[in-house]
């Protein structure tokens, strides 16, 4: 596939990942907000809208700071995570960039090639960035340096057909896939010069609709993950270390969960990897725009 795209429904105010709760800025009660942040691929956005397909903020590269001769990066933009607070975006675009921007100016504070066709992203505790990149089969961490404002790949890992990168805050480990397998790395907390070791195969798909790992997503308030293949969406239970159905849908390119109230996200292909709406486990389109490609 050439590219996947992450469409999540955020939580405005306070974020849940592997099970773990990041708390909001002023203390107070969090907000649930039915906001959704989308990679964009007709016009190169990245884009925050309404359910009812208003647009509240729109990024598009063709009218950013990034240098002309680099903006062939942000060719089909591939993933989109809300973070720190929902303050910023963390993308990805099939062109080869990884990339920070701050909502509130559409300020890029980081950016970088992240290899051939990059999928996914996720930020490592101390604020660098962990990318993963599926043509050339590997994942590339980042010193993320926003003086700067761009930097180079300071080391790669190889993992076949990478699609996805999440960091567990409660085991300091980062997941990711390699073909029908879910790996680990450890971190070793050098802000300066980062690296990812130890290795570890945890667990491995068998049987009929396992082939074709794609998205790596947690599951909203349990310590669980959302792994979706090219023919099922399976649930990790990191505590048990078993892994259940969770959805037997096909071809799901992007799944996110949110709390109550907030349903499950999905982006299932309509025409080739892209669609121009988003769905619910039962089918139901939650956001439709004509012209878009997510």
């Amino acid at each position: 596939m050439k590219t996947s795209i992450k469409l999540i429904m955020t939580a405005t105010l306070c974020i849940a990942a592997a099970g773990h709760t990041i708390k909001a800025d002023c203390g107070c009660a969090p907000r649930v907000s039915r906001e959704i942040a989308i990679a964009e691929q007709t016009n190169r956005a990245f884009v925050i809208a309404k359910e009812n397909g208003t647009i509240l903020w729109e990024w598009r590269v063709a009218t950013s700071s990034i240098p002309t001769d680099k903006q062939i990066w942000f060719h089909n933009p591939s993933e989109v995570k809300p973070v720190y607070n929902s303050k910023y975006l963390l993308v990805t675009a099939s062109g080869g960039a990884v990339a920070l921007i701050r909502i509130a100016d559409k300020k890029v504070m980081f950016y970088a090639y992240a290899g051939a066709n990059p999928h996914s992203a996720e930020l490592l505790p101390d604020g660098n960035i962990v990318a993963a990149s599926s043509t050339d089969q590997q994942i590339s961490i980042f010193r993320t340096d926003t003086l700067a404002g761009t930097g180079k790949a300071v080391e790669t890992y190889p993992v076949s057909a990478a699609h996805n990168v999440v960091w567990d805050r409660m085991k300091n480990l980062l997941y990711t896939t390699a073909g029908n397998y879910l790996i680990s790395y450890e971190y070793n907390f050098d802000k300066e010069n980062p690296a990812l070791v130890n290795r570890n195969e945890i667990y491995r798909l068998y049987g009929e609709g396992t082939e074709g790992s794609h998205d790596l997503f947690p599951v909203y308030g349990e310590y669980a993950l959302y792994w979706t293949t090219n023919g099922k969406i399976f649930k990790y239970d990191i505590v048990s270390d078993k892994c259940s159905i969770a959805y037997d849908i096909k071809e799901i390119k992007s799944i996110s969960s949110g709390p109550s109230g907030i349903p499950t996200l999905m982006l299932k292909p309509t025409e080739s990897w892209w669609s121009d709406h988003l769905i619910d486990p039962e089918g139901n389109i939650l956001f439709q725009k004509q012209n878009y490609k997510i």
